[in-house]
């Protein structure tokens, strides 16, 4: 089967819904997996080394449904006993997207091959730590007709993140730059003052292993009085 580039709408949308969920750069995993009508698997190359292919392996034999690539040329060279090989290239911040059926195998392992042949494993177990939160507009400035709102109260979810094996997540922790730190899916805490805070969530699934997503945002100290209308 031969696959080739596509820049179509329906990638866009799959890259833009994976970002939306992480947030922020720092939260992208090189693997992203979706389940909607079929199961979807992103393979994200972060680096700044561009490969020469991709090697996916499944829990047993399968049937790509479609191999989509953004800024990405592969083709598939390879498919015996649910071990995939693509073979083309995939520069830094490439993507390359392979659908199959739902009720079809999990992946096991997947690595990238350099130009010398040379497999650089990828991550396809850890969970992936998404977080919510929303941050009403303001300003610093008393004299704009806006009204005090610190100290405010904020609620951080933790809902959209899960395991890409399907294991439950077992714990999640917050920490923020001023030095709090909080646990649980969904958490309440109160802003006493205005300034930037970095938040950090880590999510671990039964297995232990963990992953860590962050953001930055401003808490202002006044709150735009059409904001509360």
């Amino acid at each position: 089967m031969r696959t080739r580039m596509i820049r179509s709408a329906v990638m866009v949308w799959a890259v833009c819904f994976a970002l939306a969920l992480g947030a922020s750069a720092s939260s992208a995993k090189t693997y992203e997996f979706m389940q909607t009508d079929r199961n979807v698997a992103w393979f994200n190359n972060l680096s700044e080394t561009a490969f020469t292919g991709l090697r996916v392996v499944f829990t047993d034999e399968v049937l790509p449904s479609q191999a989509i690539g953004l800024g990405a040329v592969l083709e598939l060279v390879s498919n015996e006993a649910g071990v995939l090989v693509y073979q083309g290239t995939i520069p830094p911040y490439g993507v390359w997207e392979i659908d199959w059926a739902l009720d079809g195998p999990r992946v096991h392992a997947a690595s990238w091959i350099g130009a010398d042949g040379t497999e650089v494993p990828i991550d396809v177990h850890s969970p992936h730590a998404r977080m919510w939160y929303q941050i009403p507009p303001g300003t610093d400035d008393p004299d704009d007709g806006c009204i005090s709102y610190v100290p405010i109260d904020i609620e951080f979810k933790a809902g959209w993140s899960y395991d890409p094996d399907g294991l439950p997540l077992v714990r999640h922790q917050w920490s923020w730059s001023d030095g709090l730190a909080l646990e649980g899916e969904t958490v309440d805490r109160t802003f006493w003052r205005p300034g930037w805070y970095t938040v950090i969530l880590t999510a671990w699934d039964l297995e232990g292993l963990s992953h860590s997503a962050s953001e930055t945002f401003y808490i202002y100290r006044c709150l735009c009085e059409e904001a509360e209308q």
